[in-house]
């Protein structure tokens, strides 16, 4: 009875530790709050989240930011970095308090704030596939997981762009038209090593700073009800971002619309 015992401990023990797990070079730094500053302030806050949590490189730049604490720092992310002209509208300025900032925005302040120039170029890539094609939507989700992991790995946690997205069925829409509702960023900080080939998912771990918390979720392929919403989803429980915005009953998924990092 003990050797049974014994064996099934060491197969469990086995079977977990097969898992290997990637997490941020820092491990789990406190996640900033972003409501300190400002209810669409989450680019600012979660490059804040993502230098902090990684290597000496990012952690060193930073530095450079002068802030006391969270608030001051993103405060002061924003006056020089997100009052320059935007890269989508020259007429407006990157960040403002009604729309946030936009994902193109957020890379070129996340470069902008490197301090040696032999530093690896933030970028941002899309999650859109192509409908109606179940292998290429299983091609970018092990590409996609591919990437995430090349960013942690290489030093700075990647930035998710989320799109909280609901479906409209009324006379000014077309049938089951998904429109987005409200836009947000999380900092990724860890997922699985390694997926199989037949994956449909995979589990994350992530800093939301609407309200500074570290939640699990899962990344994974739309269902056939959300077929027409052309990127992976994010399955994260925990996100309320944009659900006050929803009407009772309405239906809504939360889309990954691209990520930014050392891709």
């Amino acid at each position: 009875m003990v050797c049974r015992l014994l064996l099934a401990v060491l197969l469990i023990t086995s079977s977990l530790g097969a898992v290997n797990w990637v997490t941020t070079p820092v491990e789990d730094p406190l996640p900033t709050n972003q409501l300190s500053v400002s209810g669409n302030a989450c680019g600012p806050a979660c490059l804040l989240n993502a230098f902090r949590s990684g290597n000496h490189q990012w952690q060193k730049s930073l530095r450079e930011v002068e802030g006391d604490d969270d608030q001051s720092t993103i405060i002061n992310i924003i006056k020089k970095h997100g009052r320059k002209p935007s890269r989508l509208d020259q007429s407006k300025a990157r960040w403002n308090t009604r729309q946030g900032i936009s994902a193109p925005d957020l890379v070129d302040i996340a470069n902008e704030m490197r301090t040696s120039f032999w530093m690896r170029k933030v970028k941002q890539t899309v999650t859109f596939s192509e409908r109606q094609k179940p292998a290429k939507d299983q091609e970018l989700l092990l590409k996609t997981h591919q990437q995430l992991k090349n960013s942690l790995k290489r030093g700075l946690p990647p930035i998710l762009s989320l799109r909280r997205v609901s479906q409209q069925n009324t006379p000014s829409h077309p049938p089951n038209l998904w429109l987005t509702v409200k836009r947000h960023f999380v900092v990724l900080t860890g997922l699985p090593d390694q997926l199989p080939r037949d994956a449909t998912s995979f589990q994350v771990t992530y800093h939301d700073p609407w309200g500074g918390h570290h939640y699990s979720g899962n990344i994974r392929l739309p269902k056939t009800s959300e077929e027409k919403i052309a990127t992976l989803i994010a399955d994260f429980p925990n996100a309320e971002i944009g659900k006050k915005l929803l009407n009772s009953g309405q239906t809504t998924s939360l889309s990954l619309s691209s990520i930014l990092g050392l891709l």
